[in-house]
């Protein structure tokens, strides 16, 4: 939660309304203060804190201000304890809210692996969806250990997915070919690769040439058109960044379904790399060749 609140937005979002009273009404010190800011914590962020400092400075004021209790006394309340546990229950009920289930959790992992995942690489983004799907379904979210478990579950789900949906679409000649680029002993497929991570360089006739075998070479590959059409560029560059820092070797550590397919992501996509970069070069090689001091030029005497 952001620290920092203006005296508007406080007023809008802290202050407790007629059946934030009712609740509070029977309590009295430190449990008034801390069961009130809870209560608003849930309302705006659809979970508990984990550590009393995730409240706000301002809002320990404020809602200290409300209920008469001295802001110093929120320092004295627990998270943890049958207290704390009857107050979550109580805010919970009040606001429709329950428990999150271990079926609540696997759930949450599909839906993420289908939603999420294929569009949101980010961590931090997909935590936050997460906590919003909980807050859209009225579950409290697991604690930040089971979070944590959700997330590698959805990820594992997803690369699943994602890995057998490319193999499926390569077909078992696409695979082949691609698994002998990184076979023990193949010096043609180890240079193909290494090709693959070089820049073309200075524009120059050489230049041109090398760029042209690789394009050839690597149209050899037979990578069907459309292979990741439906894929985000995101998704598909961050598993050609992997892909273009591992030897052979490192490839041949992997499991194979993750071999082929971070081998198809960085062919395919050096592939329309080279293509654009043929194309830069052929443009600067004509200007070049316009130009009035340079280009290629015949060293035979004019007829």
């Amino acid at each position: 939660m952001r620290q920092e609140w203006s005296p508007e937005e406080l007023l809008a979002n802290w202050t407790l309304v007629d059946g934030d009273w009712d609740l509070v009404a029977n309590k009295s010190g430190t449990t008034r203060l801390g069961f009130g800011l809870l209560l608003k914590f849930f309302e705006l962020e659809g979970r508990f804190p984990d550590v009393l400092e995730e409240v706000p400075p301002a809002a320990v004021d404020y809602v200290a201000d409300l209920v008469k209790v001295p802001a110093t006394d929120f320092a004295k309340y627990t998270l943890v304890g049958r207290t704390a546990e009857y107050h979550r229950k109580q805010i919970r009920e009040a606001l429709g809210f329950r428990p999150s289930t271990v079926a609540d959790e696997k759930a949450l992992a599909e839906w993420l692996a289908v939603e999420v995942c294929p569009v949101e690489l980010v961590e931090d983004r997909q935590r936050e969806a997460l906590l919003v799907e909980c807050r859209a379904r009225k579950i409290e979210p697991p604690g930040r250990t089971r979070v944590e478990k959700v997330l590698v579950a959805a990820r594992g789900k997803w690369e699943k997915t994602f890995c057998a949906r490319t193999i499926g679409r390569l077909g078992e000649a696409g695979t082949a070919r691609l698994l002998s680029l990184v076979s023990e002993d193949n010096e043609a497929g180890t240079a193909l690769l290494a090709a693959l991570k070089r820049d073309p360089g200075a524009v120059g006739l050489d230049s041109l040439l090398t760029e042209i075998t690789k394009l050839n070479d690597v149209r050899k590959l037979g990578l069907p058109d459309g292979l990741f059409t439906d894929c985000s560029e995101k998704l598909v560059a961050v598993w050609r960044a992997r892909a273009i820092k591992m030897y052979p070797s490192d490839f041949r550590d992997t499991s194979e379904d993750v071999r082929i397919t971070l081998l198809a992501a960085l062919c395919s996509s050096r592939q329309a790399e080279i293509t654009d970069a043929l194309v830069d070069l052929l443009v600067a090689r004509v200007h070049k060749i316009n130009a009035p001091s340079g280009g290629w030029r015949s060293s035979s005497p004019p007829n």
